[in-house]
């Protein structure tokens, strides 16, 4: 319980304490988004465009009423006008143009998502809390301090211009040695998990470089997010370095499932069976691990296919080689990023086994040594 106190205390304070955001940081000029509820229903514009009034519910003009018509997507996007056409009582994300090229002008771009996404995140909660007790309620501590620390720490640190890698990595060793503290607790196996998962980390960091570099990608590396950023940070921050980050970032979950588990696997194993000796403990660790990698590996590569599919499909329908199309940019990145990670992933299990060896059985069994 107190771990569970200090984590909440952690997340309080990080939201409350002032913003890292540096004060220069460039905005959207001539853009808001606001969330509001439609009141009223006005029929269609001149271009046939549905109209409504809106009352809006935060942000400078809480309470205000606007005319807005619906520009979502749907007249451009193929798939987009499928959208439940929108009803007076629905609440919207408004859009306001007020630059000077376009004139002012407001239009609804998109439903109000939240409730939704409130209900599956309680939903998970609960589910997470019945099954897993109350380390679950530790882990959901520690997945807030987490989404913390990237919201209120690594974003504003990233528009100050901090290294993306050296941020990354610092950042990742200390969400790991605080989330383990509150899921774990302080043990020989914390230990050798936080060990274990700062050399994978540093080794992961140290391929992505090498390997990003190897690969001559642009800046942009085929990502739109980045293409969108260049006009707004300029060069005060290393966009291709913010992206080997999420790499790092993006197999530090998978890292600490198997450091954690490998250094509990060695501490089980040599509670079971105390007399035997480091090596032994570590060859029967290297067996259960093994089988525990190749799902993980696995989990990871899929993850990152699942989010680059549709980049193939464009490539699938102009009929080019799959050897092209792997060389490109665009799946090239993915492919970088899925196969460094993994290395990470790997080698973190050889490190965990040998660190928690070293931390919890002695090198020769009891007898041996009388």
């Amino acid at each position: 319980m107190p771990a569970i106190l200090i984590g909440s205390a952690l997340v309080v304070v990080m939201w409350v304490m002032p913003g890292l955001t540096p004060t220069d940081a460039i905005p959207v000029i001539g853009q808001r988004d606001d969330h509001g509820r439609i009141v009223e229903s006005l029929g269609a514009d001149p271009t046939g465009l549905p109209r409504f009034v809106v009352e809006i519910f935060d942000g400078p003009d809480t309470g205000a009423r606007v005319e807005a018509v619906v520009q979502d997507g749907s007249a451009s996007m193929p798939g987009a006008a499928s959208r439940d056409p929108y009803a007076v009582g629905d609440e919207v994300v408004v859009t306001s143009f007020t630059g000077p090229a376009g004139g002012a002008f407001t239009v609804i771009t998109e439903p109000w998502r939240l409730p939704l996404i409130g209900i599956a995140a309680a939903m998970f909660a609960v589910a997470v809390v019945v099954v897993g007790g109350l380390r679950g309620l530790r882990s959901l501590v520690a997945l807030a301090l987490t989404l913390t620390v990237v919201v209120k720490v690594v974003v504003p640190l990233l528009l100050r211009g901090v290294d993306p890698i050296l941020l990354a990595v610092g950042v990742a060793a200390g969400v790991t040695l605080a989330t383990l503290l509150l899921t774990e607790g302080w043990s020989r196996v914390t230990l050798a998990a936080v060990l274990g998962t700062f050399a994978a980390l540093a080794l992961t960091a140290v391929l992505a470089n090498a390997f990003t570099t190897a690969a001559s990608f642009t800046a942009l590396q085929g990502n739109e997010e980045i293409a969108f950023l260049i006009p707004l940070v300029g060069d005060r921050i290393d966009l291709s370095g913010i992206l080997l980050a999420a790499t790092i970032v993006g197999a530090l979950g998978v890292i600490d499932d198997v450091t954690v588990t490998q250094a509990a696997t060695v501490e089980q194993l040599h509670r079971a069976e105390p007399s035997a000796d480091r090596a032994g403990v570590i060859a029967r660790a290297m067996r259960v691990g093994r089988s525990h990698i190749a799902a993980t590996v696995n989990t990871l590569v899929l993850a990152y296919l699942g989010a680059g599919l549709p980049l193939l499909l464009p490539f699938a329908l102009g009929g080019q080689s799959p050897l092209i199309v792997l060389n490109g940019e665009i799946v090239a990145v993915e492919v970088i990023s899925a196969l460094v990670g993994s290395i990470g992933i790997v080698a973190a299990l050889p490190l965990t086994t040998l660190v928690a060896a070293f931390v919890m059985v002695p090198a020769r069994a009891p007898a041996d040594v009388a």
